[in-house]
């Protein structure tokens, strides 16, 4: 921003009249040029700006008034002021319109009216020239605008194409995540028929306690998840082996006991590899952890134990005790405190009263099979040929068939029935 004074071009034949109006300029402030010339005033204006230019009329070499009317052409926004001796209206009125004059000043002139009218002359020369930057400023302002416009258009139409793409991933992903996690249940079934029951009957209970106002979004995502997959880390487990560890853990011999007691651990590193997200992999690790501290695998406690786990305990609990409904339940309520927190045992009672809970399911010998049990899953040939659906109640005729074929085929080793 320039800092120094507005200056003002004088030009007059008559070195007195210059002087005077010299004095006058600098008197008021501003910084003073002086000229005998029109044809250096001229120059002048080529090489330095202006506010006011002031020019007597009768000029030797020029009218004051034309010689105006030439500055304007240069710099136009300087105030032009036209001194004269000539008091005729028509002479007036032909000055100012071709010189385009600011003010007309009659000789002699008052100091003071002179002043003022100096003033005046370079508050209107600042005021042009603060319009123009403005004009200036709001049309590069104007033309950054409408660039920015296009700019703004052309990225919209690119998200708009980006948010397609994403939604159209998202969904791919979505999709892909829930084939994972039915190939991962697939897995578990196929290795061990019960489990993959028991974690079906899981994940209807899960979803039913997710729903209810204890659950934000991520914990319902992480509930469900868990469900299906907490036991994932038990298809490492030799089959055989592990159902002699659930039939009596306690009895097991300590290496079996560690086996079994890290298939956890191993269900947080496999559930890693299907859902990134770190909490569920943290509540299928401490979905066997008690809420006085005597689980496993980490002996966490209490609230330590993320929220989702200390639910899915109670679910897990009881879709695997194998005792009927009534019976799981009254267990339930004898550990509430104990191995498991009580929040999570009142929300699965109550949800277990509001709705019908899946049936329990256990896993039995074909040589245990006994009349009136009904089958949890159906009975198929090698060849995928239904034998026996699912659903049938036994009698003494399909149980007789059923273990002629074993004998025959030595392919059926446990059945599923329901508790």
């Amino acid at each position: 921003m320039n800092t120094n004074p507005p200056s003002i071009l004088s030009i007059d034949d008559d070195p007195l009249i210059l002087k005077v109006l010299e004095d006058l300029v600098t008197r008021s402030g501003y910084q003073s040029v002086t000229t005998t010339n029109s044809d250096e005033a001229l120059r002048y204006a080529l090489d330095r700006k202006f506010a006011v230019v002031i020019a007597d009329h009768n000029m030797p070499d020029m009218l004051g008034a034309d010689l105006l009317h030439r500055f304007a052409q240069i710099q136009p926004s300087s105030s032009r002021i036209l001194i004269t001796g000539i008091k005729s209206l028509d002479v007036v009125t032909a000055a100012v319109n071709s010189g385009e004059i600011f003010r007309f000043v009659t000789k002699p002139w008052i100091s003071a009216e002179m002043m003022a009218t100096l003033h005046n002359a370079v508050q209107r020369h600042e005021l042009i020239e603060t319009n123009r930057s403005l004009e200036r400023t709001t049309l590069d302002l104007n033309q950054k605008l409408s660039e920015a416009n296009t700019r703004l258009e052309k990225q919209l139409r690119e998200l708009e194409a980006g948010k397609r793409e994403l939604d159209f991933s998202h969904e791919a992903l979505k999709t892909n995540f829930s084939r994972s996690l039915e190939l991962c249940q697939r897995i578990l079934t196929t290795f061990n028929p019960l489990l993959g029951e028991q974690a079906k009957a899981a994940l209807k209970i899960a979803q039913i306690m997710a729903e209810t106002h204890y659950f934000d979004e991520e914990q319902k995502h992480v509930l469900e998840v868990s469900a299906r997959l907490y036991d994932i880390g038990l298809a490492a487990i030799p089959s055989g082996f592990m159902m002699a560890v659930q039939n009596d853990l306690d009895d097991s011999p300590p290496e079996m006991k560690t086996i079994f007691q890290n298939h956890t651990i191993h269900g947080q590193t496999l559930a890693s590899f299907v859902d990134l997200l770190k909490p569920v992999g943290d509540t299928i690790r401490a979905h066997h952890e008690r809420f006085d501290g005597k689980g496993f695998p980490d002996g966490l406690a209490g609230e330590m134990i993320p929220w989702p786990a200390r639910c899915l305990a109670v679910v897990v609990y009881y879709v695997t005790c194998g005792l009927p409904h009534e019976q799981a339940v009254d267990r339930i309520l004898e550990q509430s405190g104990s191995a498991f927190d009580p929040d999570a045992t009142r929300l699965f009672l109550r949800c277990a009263q509001a709705t019908t809970l899946p049936r329990l399911v256990r896993e039995v010998m074909v040589d245990e099979l006994d009349i009136g049990m009904q089958l949890a899953s159906g009975i198929y040939s090698p060849t995928g040929v239904l034998l026996v659906a699912e659903g049938y109640h036994l009698d003494e005729s399909t149980i007789k068939k059923i273990r002629n074929y074993n004998s025959s085929s030595s392919l059926l080793r446990q059945l599923l029935v329901y508790c």
